[in-house]
């Protein structure tokens, strides 16, 4: 197992030089998740801003969802073609093309002349950012040092936080400013991201896998020796790795696992298929979206409606995030998967079921009482802290779940099943709020019960796993053994198969 293989090391990772140089350039991809953060907290900033409404006559109701949802219809577009893009040009040439794509929606939605103008360049921002989203957590998957991976895959989904706290403080800023420049200011800025990840793109490593898939096996050989053994040649760690590489190559090839075909040719398949639907929706069905992008609105249905208090109150809650992101993230591989979707999902019920009452009972009494429109707020952190336990694990979870030939579509699929989740929340939640108010809180503590128990008797432990040794565990390396014998011809890749077994 790779546990066994792994080398003793006294020193911190950043001890060791060309492991400390991936990790660097890594950043690349660790950073995707800062625009999807930025986009959300920015959109509740500058619907506090006066200027804004007024610019934009005060949207509401399905208005408001479609300018909300722009990023989604720009996601479920950018998601029929994700899976080519990776498989053709690699993990991360795609990224420099979805930063060339947002940028230029952000371009558009800062130069908005009108409500169509900044719907468009939203729709190019969430193109962009999926094409993005969907590369990076693999690249990371497949290149970061093993005992990294999912560690590394947390603190790229944890820059969520690290974006909504820019926007927000950003947002609080620049909402004093005179005319329109108090929006298109933090409209702008979120081209820094991929400004960032543009620039740097060019400097990563590519996949080891998809290098190996694609016949440049020596190439592959040389980045993991490079930087996951500091240069030796001779790494026991280098030899597994790459016989593990090669074994999982050769089963795929050996069952033609490429086409979307395959999520239902076997039982191992069809039950992966079931995990990576099923966490796109849960990820995004906790009721988070509703403090993301409707901040405005909740803050108001709990009558706090000052312009700066809500500004200040969205500020403190991604600073929020940002500190339980990069906590749970360090502590993914010592706790493991299913205890941080478990908990995390206990702790939203529990956190969203007392903001419910304590709403209904603010509600019921005007507003009068301060002290519970405190508890409310103290209950929307605290729901933030636990939704971080499952969300800085879900991209790592999907790679570890899918075959390195279905990877890309796997992000695919999650994409969609997350997509579809915020487009039914950006429209239903402005218009649920608006028709039964606080009430509409019940719904979301009904839907956290219902993925506590998928995840309980669908979602297994993958912790401390290679990629390859996850597909073990679904296919039985029984059944692989017995393919590969069949269908494996070749001298060389039986001795790697061997090693890797």
């Amino acid at each position: 197992m790779l546990q066994d293989i792994l080398p003793k090391r006294e020193k911190m990772w950043w001890s060791y030089p060309r492991l400390r140089t991936l990790n660097l350039l890594l950043l690349c991809a660790i950073v995707t998740d800062i625009t999807n953060g930025y986009d959300g907290s920015m959109l509740n900033g500058i619907q506090s801003v006066p200027q804004w409404q007024k610019f934009f006559g005060h949207p509401a109701g399905s208005r408001l969802g479609t300018i909300s949802n722009g990023v989604r219809y720009g996601q479920i577009g950018a998601l029929f073609f994700c899976a080519p893009i990776i498989q053709r040009f690699g993990r991360k040439r795609p990224i420099a093309i979805g930063s060339s794509i947002l940028l230029l929606g952000v371009i558009l939605q800062t130069a908005a002349q009108n409500y169509a103008m900044f719907v468009v360049g939203r729709i190019l921002i969430g193109f962009g950012n999926t094409i993005q989203t969907t590369a990076c957590p693999i690249l990371i998957s497949e290149l970061a040092y093993p005992s990294q991976r999912a560690q590394i895959v947390g603190f790229m989904n944890s820059t969520g936080s690290l974006g909504s706290l820019m926007a927000a403080w950003i947002t609080y800023g620049t909402a004093f400013l005179a005319g329109s420049w108090a929006w298109r200011l933090p409209s702008a800025l979120q081209a820094l991201s991929s400004l960032f990840q543009l620039s740097l793109c060019f400097f990563v490593p590519e996949s080891p896998r998809w290098l190996v898939h694609n016949n440049r096996r020596e190439e592959a050989f040389q980045i993991i020796a490079k930087y996951h053994a500091e240069g030796d040649e001779n790494s026991e760690l280098l030899k597994f790795e790459m016989a593990e590489i090669d074994y999982a190559l050769e089963l795929e090839w050996a069952n033609s696992t490429s086409s979307w075909k395959a999520w239902i040719k076997t039982s191992a398949n069809r039950y992966r298929l079931f995990i990576i639907v099923t966490v796109g929706f849960i990820i995004q069905w906790t009721g988070n979206a509703l403090i993301s992008y409707y901040l405005h609105l909740v803050l108001n249905s709990i009558g706090i409606t000052n312009s700066k208090t809500q500004l200040i109150i969205n500020g403190c809650i991604n600073i929020n995030g940002v500190i339980w992101g990069n906590l749970f993230s360090v502590l993914a591989n010592k706790i493991g998967r299913r205890p941080l979707f478990l908990f995390g999902m206990t702790g939203m019920f529990c956190a969203f079921l007392s903001l419910t009452v304590l709403t209904g009972v603010n509600t019921g009494q005007k507003f009068a009482n301060p002290s519970i429109g405190h508890a409310t707020i103290a209950m929307i952190l605290l729901f933030g802290a636990f939704y971080k336990m499952p969300g800085v694990i879900v991209p790592s979870y999907t790679a570890e779940i899918a075959p390195y030939d279905l990877r890309a579509k796997a992000f695919v699929i999650t994409g969609f099943g997350d997509a579809l989740a915020n487009l039914f929340s950006g429209y239903t939640n402005p218009i649920a709020l608006a028709a039964i108010g606080w009430k509409y809180y019940i719904v979301w503590c009904c839907v956290l019960i219902s993925n506590f128990l998928i995840i309980y008797f669908f979602y297994p432990e993958t912790k401390s796993l290679s990629l390859e040794e996850v597909a073990q565990m679904f296919d039985g390396s029984a059944a692989q053994r017995k393919v590969v014998d069949e269908e494996v011809t070749d001298d060389k890749t039986k001795q790697n198969v061997d090693t890797a077994l």
